[in-house]
């Protein structure tokens, strides 16, 4: 008992001692026009305790269609970020691939255009699999793990643990979410050599359907 109570401590400490402490909020509304066609509309900001701030704000929308087990969606994002002092703007279009392998199972490929401010525009390929259990209900856990390719790298790899929570009788659900990211730094663009930072997220998720 002692052992394991000492292990998390030292696990707990490395986690939060070497890595940043994010909250992030988001709101998301989807209504369908048909049984094959969803419109969606999402909102969200990132706030970093590091740096006492809001770090990032976006707005997505776009539309997906679905054909049984399978479904595409086609994306609109902007963004609005703080990098040092400087406020910067990003417009990613994003292509979603979906796949529904079981009733727990579920498989995303999401294909993004970058167009940032001072950098090069680049492609980020996102493959996220999604596992739910469906326990209860109105209550489901979940986990997901979402890796992100950009150049032909690894660029980042997100833990998700959550917990889907759908108020009965309404169009609303809750999700609480828990985010371990790792995100790739180059640490010398005249060699090959790079770094992991870390960081802990907590997220709410406010969806409502339609």
């Amino acid at each position: 008992m002692r052992l394991t109570v000492i292990i998390l401590f030292i696990f707990h400490n490395f986690l939060f001692s070497q890595s940043e402490f994010e909250n992030w909020n988001t709101i998301d509304v989807a209504g369908k026009v048909n049984k094959k066609l969803e419109l969606k509309l999402e909102y969200q900001h990132k706030y970093s305790h590091k740096d006492n701030r809001l770090r990032s704000s976006h707005v997505d929308m776009g539309m997906a269609y679905s054909i049984n087990s399978f479904s595409i969606g086609a994306f609109y994002r902007e963004i609005y970020q703080i990098n040092g002092e400087i406020r910067v703007t990003e417009l990613r279009p994003h292509l979603d691939l979906s796949y529904k392998i079981n009733d727990n199972l579920k498989l995303r490929l999401r294909n993004e255009y970058r167009i940032e401010e001072f950098k090069d525009n680049v492609f980020r390929y996102r493959l996220r699999l999604d596992y739910s259990l469906k326990i209860w209900d109105n209550f489901n856990p979940f986990i997901q793990n979402e890796i992100n390719f950009s150049e032909g790298k690894l660029v980042r790899d997100r833990l998700i643990i959550g917990l889907s929570i759908k108020i009965k009788k309404t169009p609303f659900r809750i999700k609480p979410y828990y985010i371990f990211e790792l995100n790739r730094k180059e640490s010398d663009s005249q060699s090959n050599s790079f770094l992991w930072s870390y960081r802990n997220v907590f997220k709410i998720a406010f969806n409502i359907r339609f």
